[in-house]
């Protein structure tokens, strides 16, 4: 193993990276044995046979890919390896950007999790995983909780491994400006997401989680009403909002690997309770919506 690479921490896993990845804290003392490598080659695009999918996305057996315009060309194969094609002068933050997104998510995927599209925190010896749709005010509510003192496990992006546990990701969230606003987080010192949008980085205050079992998911909806209400979902409903906010469902799709995560969210469903989130729109806070879902917490046992 090339003892240039730089090794990192995150969803468990140690990452041996040509890329500096400052996203997920001090490097790696020493030289672990990776788990997972990043590196750059060149790559020419989705191979002959791929499954084309939406949003520039492929998938081939246990291999998928993606291309991010102004960015480059990415491919995450077995689990084991990423592979990044960056066009010619593409922000570095960027890069980072995509690759601890989308193809971290592939690679978790690809280790056999299921991959929530949402937030974890930590609740006693257990953990809650709320999901929503991009804009829902899922890292606005994380935020809200890390203020209020709850370990954050993940932002975005949650992997769940086949025993229910949810893993750990980078300790950082991303918020718009309006939304730090709102929380009474000054912009200042926090670095962006990219150097195209007023999206921030902010440090989580966590201290060291491990994997977590998985107890409760809340869906994050909006609806033109006056009340905040949670209401729990059972049946076949459970499984389709499961895979509404599976982070990338889009490579779930497929006979293979819809019935891998078929199984993947039943095995979830068998521990975990599901609720939905009615939240209105005129009125919607986050502090509304944690002391919701903490007392619904409270009052409600999980499976």
């Amino acid at each position: 193993m090339n003892a240039a690479l730089t090794r990192y921490t995150c969803y468990g896993l140690v990452l041996a990276s040509e890329i500096e990845l400052p996203d997920l804290g001090e490097p790696l003392a020493g030289e672990p044995d990776p788990d997972v490598v990043v590196r750059f080659d060149r790559l020419a695009g989705p191979p002959a046979g791929a499954d084309p999918l939406p949003y520039g996305l492929w998938r081939e057996g246990t291999s998928a890919g993606v291309e991010i315009p102004d960015v480059g060309r990415y491919e995450a194969r077995d689990g084991r390896e990423v592979v990044i094609d960056p066009v010619d002068g593409a922000d570095p933050k960027a890069i980072r950007l995509f690759l601890l997104g989308s193809l971290l998510g592939a690679v978790m995927m690809q280790r056999d999790h299921l991959v929530l599209h949402g937030n974890a925190f930590r609740i006693g010896d257990a953990c809650a995983v709320v999901v929503g749709h991009s804009g829902a005010g899922k890292s606005t509510l994380a935020a809200e909780l890390d203020r209020r003192g709850y370990d954050v496990l993940s932002d975005d992006v949650v992997p769940v491994d086949p025993d229910g546990m949810a893993i750990p990701g980078h300790p950082r969230i991303k918020l718009w400006g309006d939304a730090l606003e709102r929380l009474g987080v000054g912009t200042e010192g926090l670095e962006r997401i990219n150097d195209d949008h007023e999206k921030f980085q902010l440090a989580l205050r966590r201290t060291e989680v491990e994997p977590l079992p998985l107890r409760w998911v809340y869906v994050l909806e909006r609806h033109a009403g006056t009340e905040l209400s949670i209401e729990p979902v059972h049946g076949a409903t459970t499984f389709s909002l499961l895979h509404e906010h599976t982070y990338r469902n889009e490579l779930v799709h497929g006979p293979g690997p819809m019935a891998q995560h078929l199984q993947q969210c039943a095995r979830l469903v068998s521990v975990a309770r599901v609720s939905r989130v009615r939240r209105p729109v005129e009125t919607m806070t986050a502090e509304a919506t944690a002391d919701a879902i903490l007392a619904d917490i409270n009052t409600v046992p999980a499976p």
